[in-house]
């Protein structure tokens, strides 16, 4: 077999092989045995894990249905508390609201009776202050009755004195010289002046206007009062009667116009006035009784050059004219701000000039500064040069 064998080699390989694979299967046995042992084991560990947990679930399951037992008799003992002390609440509240309401209503007795007695003393106050308040207003209403008949007795007294022409002129002229004096400065108006060289006749007042090439004219304004035809028309007017208000209107009318007249002739003189003037009437009842006539206002302007005025109107016309005045003077100090910007100008002028020479001066200075600085280098050389060849001698 032997000799076979090694005649044979490819039996040698087959039987090394079998060899093999028979130890092989020996050792899988064996290894397959040691599992199976171990798996054994392994199985017996888990049933008696689990048949410890088993009985360690058994023993909660008790433990909870005692718990649970316990806990559904202390429930029905709450339940049974809750009920008790339900009843007792309600009860307790049935009895507190019924002692609140007897409180509220005994209170509400008191307060009723506290608001009684503090409306009643109220009411007698109010009623005895408005009583107080109402014999005071009466007696303001006598008094105000009283210094109305004053009144009405210096009114008629103002009238009597008012008849006369020349305090009416009076009164116009104080009148105008107030308005005159809030408005305008005393430098810009002129009082009882003679308008017409050679004659006597004054006008109140003339506001001095700048003429329109050299000097100055003045506006003449003069206070005229024609109260009589003017009461006449009034008085007319309140009676109702037809005819006696247009012959009352006519005179009325030819009154103003014969005092636009005299203003015309007396106080304009071209071209040392204006070539027209002003009549001030100093009521604005007056004015608009002027105004009111049809055509009558433009005819006094158009035939006798006068313009009526009236308060109002009047201190209209002199604000203007203050606004007139302090353009003409904004514009003479315009003027003089531009000559003075002129001169300005030319001291600019020869400053630049100046300037100018001054910076080539110091240009000049500046090159004579880098010659010196040249030649004080080259002295510091040559100082350099001579202070070697000492050292060097020594040596």
């Amino acid at each position: 077999m032997i000799e076979i064998i090694n005649k044979n080699p490819g039996v040698t390989a087959i039987i090394a092989v079998m060899i093999g694979f028979a130890a092989l299967f020996c050792a899988a046995y064996l290894m397959n045995k040691r599992q199976i042992r171990k798996t054994a084991q392994m199985i017996r560990r888990l049933d008696d894990r689990v048949m410890n947990a088993n009985g360690r679930i058994r023993a909660s399951v008790r433990t909870i249905s005692d718990a649970m037992g316990m806990a559904a008799e202390n429930l029905t003992n709450v339940s049974q508390n809750m009920e008790i002390r339900q009843e007792r609440m309600r009860r307790d509240l049935s009895e507190s609201i019924e002692s609140m309401r007897e409180m509220s209503d005994r209170k509400l007795d008191d307060m009723r009776a506290s608001l009684d007695m503090s409306l009643q003393k109220t009411l007698e106050a109010r009623l005895g202050e408005s009583f107080r308040l109402v014999s005071g207003q009466l007696e303001n209403v006598y008094r105000g009755i009283g210094e109305m008949k004053t009144l009405a007795e210096g009114v008629g007294d103002l009238k009597k004195v008012l008849t006369g022409v020349k305090t009416r002129g009076v009164w116009g002229e104080v009148r105008l010289r107030t308005l005159f004096e809030d408005t305008l400065l005393k430098s810009q108006y002129e009082e009882n002046v003679c308008v017409q060289p050679g004659s006597n006749e004054r006008v109140e007042f003339a506001v001095r206007l700048p003429g329109k090439t050299s000097g100055e004219v003045l506006l003449p304004v003069d206070s005229k009062f024609p109260v009589e035809d003017y009461e006449r028309l009034i008085a007319a007017g309140d009676s109702g009667d037809k005819k006696a208000m247009e012959k009352c209107a006519r005179a009325f009318e030819s009154a103003i116009i014969e005092q636009a007249r005299r203003i015309s002739a007396k106080y304009i003189c071209v071209p040392s006035t204006t070539d027209f003037a002003v009549m001030f009437l100093p009521a604005e009842s007056l004015y608009g009784e002027v105004l009111i006539r049809r055509g009558l206002a433009d005819r006094l302007q158009r035939e006798f050059h006068v313009l009526p005025v009236g308060p109002s109107t009047f201190q209209a016309l002199l604000n203007c004219l203050q606004m007139g005045f302090q353009t003409v003077q904004m514009e003479k100090r315009s003027s003089e701000i531009l000559k003075m910007l002129m001169g300005v100008k030319r001291e600019f002028a020869l400053f630049g000039e100046t300037l100018n020479k001054a910076r080539t001066r110091l240009e000049q200075a500046a090159g004579d500064l880098d010659s010196v600085g040249v030649r004080t280098r080259a002295m510091t050389r040559k100082l350099s040069e001579l202070e070697g060849e000492g050292e060097r001698t020594e040596d």
